[in-house]
């Protein structure tokens, strides 16, 4: 499975960098101004993650490829998530703001499951945060796969979806501008998924050996009631953000983040803690 595991971010990574050079031959307009820079990027941090793909490939350490095992597969999940939602976006004309916030908050709870589960493996916080890094390098694969083959095939589709900022640009190629902008969406998801995943990882993975701690029971019980009230609370935070002037929007959006965030990262620990406190319970009256 190790081997299974890096030998896919391997192959992840040379179909993306294959898909973005395939864009950029189509449309070489794309390089122009600060095209280039972008695609220096996308090619440097690309490379890092194939560098990953191989460390996972030739890791000695059980632990540690147990971390990436676990954070792998939840990546797959995540991917999916981003998958459906692009999806969504490219065919949906307009969206209420349950479809938009859903599979954010939906991939913030999978990102805080991994740490935590990868922790249960290995009671390791390090190795819990392998395991975050691994969760977003595959997902990140996965979306930029799908993405990039998406822009590629249904050009005309994307092209219109794109026609007012086109027109805003000072570009005069619609295919040049869709490819740049690929590679700036590429870079950007590149470095931020792997920055939410380690977070929210690590996040889990606290929250997870703090409740796993026997004499902790009670407090596990009133973070099951904490944990909604804060998700209501950044839920609410980002729908009100939705609601009013762009400009306006960036206190309510982080703080709706954060919020629904660690409220997320610890529904994993909290169920977790439970349901194993249960199986004790139960193996007590047993006996």
């Amino acid at each position: 499975m190790q081997r299974i595991l890096g030998c896919g971010i391997v192959l992840g990574t040379l179909l993306v960098l294959s898909l973005i050079a395939v864009g950029v031959m189509q449309h070489r307009t794309s390089l122009q101004g600060s095209g280039v820079g972008l695609l220096r990027t996308d090619v440097a941090l690309l490379l890092v993650y194939g560098l990953a793909g191989l460390l996972v490939w030739k890791q000695r350490s059980r632990s540690a490829a147990t971390a990436a095992i676990v954070g792998a597969q939840i990546g797959l999940l995540v991917g999916a998530v981003q998958i459906a939602n692009h999806l969504i976006e490219a065919f949906a004309s307009t969206r209420p703001f349950v479809l938009i916030i859903s599979p954010v908050l939906l991939t913030l709870a999978l990102l805080g499951t991994a740490g935590a589960a990868a922790w249960e493996r290995t009671i390791s916080l390090a190795l819990a945060v392998i395991g975050g890094v691994s969760c977003g390098i595959v997902a990140t694969l996965m979306m930029l796969c799908f993405a990039i083959s998406f822009n590629l095939l249904f050009a005309a589709r994307v092209d219109w979806q794109l026609r007012e900022a086109f027109v805003a640009s000072s570009m005069i190629d619609p295919g040049g501008f869709r490819v740049r902008n690929i590679l700036e969406a590429s870079s950007e998801i590149l470095v931020r998924m792997p920055i939410f995943a380690v977070c929210l990882a690590f996040a889990g993975s606290i929250i997870h050996a703090w409740m796993s701690v026997e004499s902790r029971r009670m407090l596990v019980v009133a973070a099951g009631f904490l944990a909604p009230i804060l998700f209501a609370v950044g839920a609410s935070a980002l729908w009100h953000a939705n609601a009013i002037e762009r400009i306006a929007r960036p206190p309510f959006v982080i703080s709706g983040v954060l919020l629904a965030g660690l409220a997320l990262s610890a529904a994993y620990p909290i169920w977790s803690v439970l349901r194993a406190s249960r199986g004790r319970s139960s193996g007590a009256v047993n006996s």
